[in-house]
């Protein structure tokens, strides 16, 4: 499991170089999140789990990236443990997947949005979304709610009263456009 989160450190490196400056960061982004095996310091594990994510840009396919691990895996790193355990294995299981998103800010959609705010300040989110997955069927979307990257996804992250006040004026604004 080392080896194959190595890899995908240097996978995550060489997603530096497909840059669009519209993002934040303006890469595609990789993380190994959560990690667990074994059961004691002096027993050699039986087994090792890991979970990664792939946040990639638009146009950018985040499955290229298991595949790459996955052939570095069979070609690399499974012949060296089944030389010592013929029955070694290593397995990938998709937990999720979703492309990147990128809204026109000329669209229909970007400009119902903006008329609902009261504001044009369009930008790119540095985030998962499901969004993708909505505009890849050919549901126009915008990605829109309170609150900020700066504050989200850390211990004790919030939104505060005053963002939620105003996802509650923009909520008004579309329901009166509506009636």
């Amino acid at each position: 499991a080392a080896e194959l989160i190595g890899e995908l450190g240097r996978i995550g490196q060489r997603l530096r170089d497909k840059q669009d400056a519209r993002f934040d960061p303006p890469f595609s982004t990789l993380q190994t999140g959560v990690i667990g095996g074994g059961k004691a310091l002096n027993i050699v594990p039986a087994d090792c789990r890991f979970d990664f994510e792939v946040r990639a840009l638009p146009g950018q396919a985040p499955q290229a990236v298991a595949d790459e691990l996955r052939a570095y895996a069979e070609q690399q790193v499974l012949p060296r443990m089944q030389a010592v355990s013929a029955q070694s294995a290593i397995r990938f299981t998709e937990l999720s997947a979703y492309p990147g998103l990128m809204t026109d800010q000329q669209s229909e959609a970007a400009e119902l949005i903006a008329a609902f705010c009261g504001s044009r300040a369009f930008g790119t989110v540095a985030f998962g979304t499901e969004g993708g997955l909505f505009d890849a069927v050919g549901i126009p979307t915008v990605v829109c709610g309170p609150g900020s990257m700066d504050q989200g996804h850390k211990p004790d992250e919030f939104v505060s009263v005053a963002q939620l006040a105003q996802c509650d004026q923009m909520l008004h604004s579309m329901l009166n456009a509506l009636r």
